[in-house]
C-alpha cells in the first residue's frame, strides 16, 4: 500500500517530536518533511508533493490560516494542531481541512484523525478513477454521464443533473437542493463533489455553492438569480462566473 506523505508544520520542536513519534506507530503514513514557519513551508511545497499537512495555526510569521489562504485550492489536505480551540470552527471553513486536533494531542485522537484522512484520500482516488478513463492512445477522457450517484446512509441515489438546482457546503456535509424542492444531505466536501460533476453543467460560484448553469435566470451584480431564489457569487469567483455564464 502506498504510504500517505505527511509534512509537519509547527514552530515548536517538541511538537514535531511528539507527532513524528505517533506517525512511527502507523504503518500507512510517512513523514517526508518538517517545517517550522510559514515561509519555509511554502518553499517546501513548491518543491515537493505531499498528501497532507499536520499544521499548527499559531506561528510567528504566517499563521496556519494565512498559509492556507496563500495556497488557495492547491493546498494538500490539512489536519490542524493547535492549543487554541477558538480557531476550530474558523479552520473548517477551508475545503482542505480534514480534522482539528487540540494540543496536547492524544495518540488515540491522532489515530482517529489519520483514519479519517485515509478514508477521504481513498474516496477522492475512487472519484478520480470513476470520472476519468483512458482510451486506446493513453489519453484521459472525461466521463460524459448526465447523472451522479450519491450515498445517503445505506441508500444510493442516482440524481439526474437536470434535477439538481444547486449544492451547498454545510460543514463536512453537502446539501443537494433539488428541482422538486426536496433536499438531500450527504457527507462529502464541496471540493470532492466539484471534481465529480461535469463542468458543462455545474459551476462553482462561491466557497460554499455549486450551481446548475442551466437553471440560472440572470446574473445581477454579485448575485446568481434563479426562478425562486438567488445565491451570492464569491469575490474570487466573479470573473470566471460571468465569463462562463454571460460570455
Amino acid at each position: 500500500m502506498t504510504k500517505i506523505k505527511l509534512l509537519i508544520v509547527d514552530d515548536e520542536p517538541l511538537a514535531h517530536k511528539v507527532l513524528e513519534g505517533y506517525c512511527d506507530k502507523i504503518d500507512y503514513v510517512e513523514v517526508v518533511g518538517n517545517c517550522y514557519d510559514g515561509i519555509s513551508t511554502l518553499n517546501f511545497l513548491n518543491e515537493n508533493k505531499v498528501d497532507a499537512i499536520l499544521l499548527d495555526i499559531q506561528m510567528p510569521d504566517i499563521t496556519g490560516l494565512e498559509l492556507l489562504d496563500s495556497l488557495k485550492n492547491n493546498a494538500p489536505k490539512v489536519i490542524f494542531t493547535t492549543a487554541y480551540s477558538e480557531y476550530a470552527l474558523q479552520g473548517f471553513d477551508y475545503d482542505q481541512v480534514v480534522d482539528y486536533l487540540h494540543k496536547p494531542v492524544r495518540i488515540t485522537r491522532f489515530i482517529k484523525a489519520l483514519e479519517r484522512l485515509k478514508r477521504i484520500l481513498h474516496l477522492e482516488q475512487q472519484f478520480n478513477n470513476t470520472n476519468t478513463s483512458t482510451n486506446s492512445t493513453g489519453t484521459i477522457v472525461e466521463n460524459t454521464s448526465n447523472f451522479i450517484s450519491i450515498k445517503d446512509g445505506k441508500s444510493i441515489y442516482r440524481l439526474a443533473y437536470d434535477d439538481i438546482n444547486y449544492i451547498q457546503s454545510w460543514g463536512n456535509y453537502l446539501k443537494f437542493f433539488m428541482k422538486d424542492q426536496s433536499v438531500k444531505i450527504i457527507r462529502k466536501t464541496i471540493k470532492m463533489i466539484e471534481a465529480e460533476l461535469s463542468p458543462k453543467h455545474f459551476l462553482r460560484i462561491h466557497k460554499s455553492y455549486i450551481i446548475n448553469i442551466n437553471h440560472v435566470v440572470a446574473v445581477e451584480g454579485n448575485q446568481i438569480k434563479f426562478v425562486n431564489h438567488q445565491l451570492p457569487i464569491g469575490k474570487s469567483y466573479v470573473v470566471n462566473v460571468k465569463k462562463t455564464i454571460i460570455g
